[in-house]
């Protein structure tokens, strides 16, 4: 017994001895580096990508095969571009594990690790050739070799033969592994730890154009193992290009990782983020929960997902005070079997814009989506904004059923609400809804809709207009389509609206037809925007002047308006301009066939019009109408923010109702032809105006014009010369007088507009005492608004009666200039006495008229109280029947200005 123990302690002895003795001969003359160029061949050979190694390989064998590498770095597929590198890793592998099909690695320690992934258009990503099973058969004898750890002596006498099975027992130790690895498939690594320093990850997606970097990377694992979990703890600097991106990332979780079945876990996950993503500014961001994916099966699972947000929104909708969370203990999403489950899903945001609080909501409490069926419980949305204007918008989707490929809706609702003041606007709409996810087709064929006002201060307010109607979005072939119809006394027609993209951007194409619609009675209805409490500055009407100013006039000092002086609109326009970038983006045709039609004050039957674009130029190519007992034509051509070509043509129409109506002041009457024509350009308002071109011509029988009437005044004239020997004259006052007119039989006349001033071609005007031309150099400018117009006034001898050619002698072959001047809305009519050529006027001048007429004047306007000009005004308004704004005239000033 003690000879056989003493033989076996001596043979382990020797085993021993010569172990060591082997493995320092075997170190000593075995050069790892001499395999840099197989190991580059071999990569090249299965992977085409370039592997570079400019540091040195270290390798030791015992007690485990140790393996150090310095400057490694890897290419892209078929590119030099860089894929991944690292300055040094490090890390030792267990011999006899790795024969019993085991890998056991102590700690890896990797430093400077780089890495830059690119995902294609396709959706794949420069690494999923690597994850792809190593090619088997023929190339099998080839990557023993290139692993071969022995000298190239040994590898070169390795037998060549295929036939030649050599025994296990025989076979070297790595043509062993080999072996094994290549035919069994319960290969095993395992990890003792990973730690990671000073890594990056580039990432850029060809598909949508993100370009982000993490940075500053830190990992540390625990004992890794593929197919069972393992902790991991890791933190990072997010820093974007697209979309902009800058914080700090941190997580920890248990890791699952089983590339065989290409299935990825992570339990007890806890994500965290604090910086800037694009417009959100997170001071938490949060993601704890337990999600899974399966690669193959593209199967995506979560449990106890917990999601929660504080921050700003710091888009064009700017929200302060950010919360949001979304929950869900369960989710499903399987892309291969057309599966997706929700259970107990809420996301919640709430948030401030300004002085508005914002809440939005969204419950989920089952669905379950698979290729069989469709079913779940009603999902209810909501959005509500309260502030100064209170507005809430909701949504529920209920009777789930169908499958994966169509899903079917028993009904669809939306139910919204706005509130001001007392003011109250309700949207009811109902619907079954039909949707193909695959295709992105949403149908809604039965729509059943109703809008409500009401004010809650009058119980007697209320309105409410049905619409029905149906709509159709495939979004899968860009076609969208909506038919809305209503019947009810302010309108009764049908709107026909589409919206397609045949490869040259989206064609916009609506057609109303209506046998009767009247825009300012809904516009009044729908205004939601209940009368603001302005200071009493803002506040006083156009036609009142201002406190200070109201005080100058009443003292006799009243201040004419500066020339030089721009409106005020335009030193108040907007520094940046409006973009109409989306016209360029998309086409629209636009048809409207009308019956009767009210709009900005206006009436109009028969109305036919076309509106289309060619990018940003908008073009009326017709509108046509019947209104005020004549025919309204109108063409323009308008390119927003930089010009304008307008031509309209008015044909045996009722002027003066027309401008009534549009302007809310009959300043001029009569039946009659008007054809204007103006151009512009400019990217200002004041540009605009100084660009303003065109024509204008009229053609008006027995009519009037508002504010002088030249026959009293050619009465009241021959009336002061007369008297002016005993001091008692008539009132002659210069301001223009709303309550007066002139009776016009015929007018006609034609302005020339260049640069914004209107030049008097020709004008005459024939009153049933008159004759009335316009003297050489009248003209308007359209720029300040001001007139400086003279007239000639001579008596037509072919209207005077027998009394009127005896009373009126003095003047008859006489042409009594009257010069008009001043700002628009408050002309003044000045008589030029000293250009009369008339021997009893000079002497009436002599005897001291012009002195009366001033005295007069003076006297007249100190006991004009404001008691008088209200009640002026006051029975202008009652004469003209003042109207609710907005008028077309208001309009108009509004558009030029934009």
């Amino acid at each position: 017994m003690k000879v056989w123990f003493k033989r076996g302690l001596f043979s382990l002895v020797v085993l021993a001895i010569v172990t060591v003795v082997g493995g320092a001969i075997f170190l000593l003359t075995f050069n790892p580096n001499s395999y840099k160029q197989k190991l580059a061949d071999i990569v090249q050979q299965k992977y085409q990508r370039t592997l570079k190694i400019d540091g040195d390989i270290e390798l030791s064998l015992f007690p485990r095969i140790g393996l150090s590498v310095q400057g490694l770095s890897l290419s892209d597929r078929n590119s030099e571009d860089p894929f991944a590198s690292f300055e040094s890793a490090r890390f030792a592998v267990a011999l006899w594990p790795l024969i019993n099909n085991r890998l056991v690695v102590d700690h890896v320690a990797v430093t400077g690790f780089k890495a830059w992934i690119v995902r294609d258009e396709q959706g794949a990503f420069n690494f999923d050739d690597l994850l792809q099973a190593p090619p088997v058969g023929p190339q099998l004898p080839v990557a023993r070799a290139g692993v071969s750890l022995l000298p190239a002596a040994q590898a070169a006498e390795a037998p060549q033969d295929k036939s030649v099975e050599p025994s296990p027992e025989s076979s070297p130790v790595p043509e062993l592994i080999a072996k094994r690895s290549g035919s069994e498939t319960d290969f095993q690594i395992d990890i003792a730890g990973l730690s990671l320093k000073g890594g990056e990850i580039h990432y850029f997606s060809k598909r949508s154009n993100v370009i982000g970097r993490l940075l500053q990377l830190e990992v540390n694992t625990g004992r890794m193992t593929f197919g069972q979990p393992f902790d991991v703890a890791f933190k990072s600097r997010l820093s974007g290009d697209y979309p902009v991106a800058e914080g700090s990332l941190e997580g920890q979780g248990q890791l699952s990782l089983d590339p065989a079945s290409q299935s990825y876990a992570a339990q007890k996950l806890n994500l965290s983020f604090v910086g800037d993503l694009d417009e959100l500014r997170a001071q938490s961001l949060t993601l704890k929960g337990n999600v899974a994916y399966k690669a193959g099966q593209r199967q995506f699972n979560a449990t106890n997902l917990d999601t929660q947000l504080q921050g700003q929104w710091l888009g064009s909708y700017p929200v302060s005070d950010l919360n949001a969370s979304l929950n869900t203990p369960k989710m499903q999403i399987d892309s291969d079997s057309d599966l997706v489950s929700f259970e107990k899903l809420a996301l919640r945001i709430r948030g401030k814009n300004e002085d508005q609080n914002l809440d939005l909501a969204l419950d989920v409490p089952r669905i379950q989506v698979s290729p069989a069926q469709a079913e779940g419980a009603p999902v209810v949305a909501s959005l509500k904004v309260s502030g100064p204007k209170v507005w809430g918008l909701g949504l529920t989707l209920q009777g789930l059923s169908g499958n994966s490929q169509a899903l079917l809706f028993e009904q669809a609702k939306l139910d919204g609400a706005v509130k001001q003041g007392s003011r109250v606007a309700q949207l009811k709409a109902s619907s079954p809804m039909q949707w193909q996810p695959s295709n992105e087709w949403l149908r809604l064929p039965e729509i059943q809709a109703s809008i409500r006002v009401e004010d809650e201060a009058d119980a007697g307010s209320r309105f409410e207009m049905p619409l029905s109607g149906q709509a159709d979005l495939n979004k899968g072939k860009q076609q969208y389509q909506a038919q809305l119809s209503s019947n009810i006394e302010q309108a009764q027609g049908k709107l026909d609206i589409s919206v397609q993209d045949k490869g040259k951007g989206p064609l916009l194409a609506a057609v109303l037809k209506a046998d009767k619609l009247d825009l300012d009675e809904l516009r009044s209805i729908f205004w939601l925007t209940a009368p603001e409490v302005v200071p009493p500055a803002e506040a006083v009407d156009e036609s009142e002047p201002a406190t200070g100013q109201a005080e100058e006039q009443e003292a006799g000092q009243e201040q004419p308006a500066d020339p030089a002086q721009p409106p005020v609109a335009a030193e108040q326009e907007d520094a940046q301009p409006a973009s109409y970038a989306w016209l360029d983006a998309m086409s629209f045709d636009l048809r409207v066939e009308i019956e009767k039609l009210r709009s900005l004050g206006m009436v109009m039957d028969q109305v036919k019009a076309q509106v289309k674009n060619q990018g940003q130029l908008i073009n009326l190519s017709q509108f046509t109408a019947q209104a005020y007992e004549g025919q309204l034509q109108a063409k323009a051509k308008v390119e927003p923010g930089k010009r304008l070509e307008l031509g309209l043509k008015l044909q045996q129409m009722q002027l003066g109702s027309l401008l009534l109506d549009a302007f809310g002041n009959d300043y001029l009457a009569g039946k009659g032809n008007v054809d204007l024509n103006l151009k512009t350009q400019g990217a200002t308002q004041q540009e605009r105006l100084n660009a303003l071109e065109g024509g204008l011509s009229l053609d008006l029988l027995d009519g009037s014009w508002r504010s002088v009437d030249l026959d009293q005044s050619v009465r009241d004239i021959n009336e002061a010369v007369r008297n002016a020997f005993s001091g008692q004259i008539p009132l002659l006052l210069p301001e223009s007088d709303l309550l007066r007119r002139t009776v016009l039989k015929r007018l006609q006349g034609s302005l020339d507009i260049k640069k914004g001033q209107a030049t008097f071609r020709n004008f005459r005007a024939v009153t049933p005492l008159l004759n009335v031309t316009a003297a050489k150099g009248s003209k308007l400018d359209l720029v300040t608004q001001q007139a400086e117009v003279t007239l000639q006034a001579r008596l037509n001898p072919n209207s005077l009666s027998a009394d009127e050619r005896k009373s009126l002698q003095d003047l008859r072959n006489v042409s009594i200039p009257i010069h008009i001047s001043g700002p628009w809305a408050a002309l003044s009519y000045q008589i030029q006495w000293k250009d009369i050529a008339s021997d009893t006027i000079k002497k009436a001048l002599q005897d001291g008229l012009l002195d009366l007429l001033s005295q007069q004047a003076s006297q007249a306007k100190a006991e004009t109280t404001t008691e008088v000009k209200a009640e002026v005004k006051q029975a202008i308004q009652d004469e003209l029947a003042a109207k609710v704004p907005p008028t077309l005239g208001e309009a108009m000033k509004q558009w030029f200005k934009q």
